[in-house]
């Protein structure tokens, strides 16, 4: 034998009580982890936090229209306020025969429009702020997985080695 068989020997007769015991026992099942079912729980809390949360959103669209459609009505009583007061003005101003009463009628249109602007933000401040979004809960993180030792197969090899 010259001395590459003899290595060849010597591997696999350590090698194959290995195969024959099997290294499978060598591992234990893997039982549920502690991380795992707490893992498990705050899903469950998590879910239940979503539900809150889109419950909140909810509420939160319903507020965010009720004050659109509040404020849309602001601002159609704002611009029929100034139309107003601008077809009024243009009235003033063309049966009007002098200066001073043209000058009166634009004066006029300007404090009509300013006044109508004081009542547009007094109004919009009554609103008070804009109500807060929610935010959404964070999904808990997944533990490490644990990787497993690769199958190694059952079948035993044959002592001659192949070349």
């Amino acid at each position: 034998m010259n001395f590459i068989n003899v290595k060849r020997l010597a591997v696999i007769s350590l090698i194959t009580p290995l195969f024959l015991t099997g290294v499978a026992g060598a591992f234990a099942e893997e039982s549920p982890s502690p991380t795992k079912s707490a893992f498990h729980d705050q899903m469950i809390q998590h879910k239940m936090n979503m539900d809150k949360f889109d419950h909140d959103m909810g509420t939160f669209r319903e507020s965010m229209t009720a004050r659109m459609l509040i404020r849309q009505n602001i601002n159609l009583t704002f611009k029929i306020s100034v139309d107003k007061a601008i077809s009024d003005s243009k009235v003033a101003i063309a049966s009007a025969t002098t200066a001073e009463a043209k000058s009166a009628a634009i004066a006029a249109r300007k404090n009509a429009i300013a006044n109508a602007s004081a009542i547009r933000d007094a109004a919009i401040a009554a609103l008070g702020a804009l109500p807060m979004k929610p935010s959404a809960p964070t999904k808990p993180v997944r533990p490490e997985h644990v990787a497993h030792a690769p199958k190694i197969p059952n079948a035993v090899p044959s002592a001659v080695p192949t070349a």
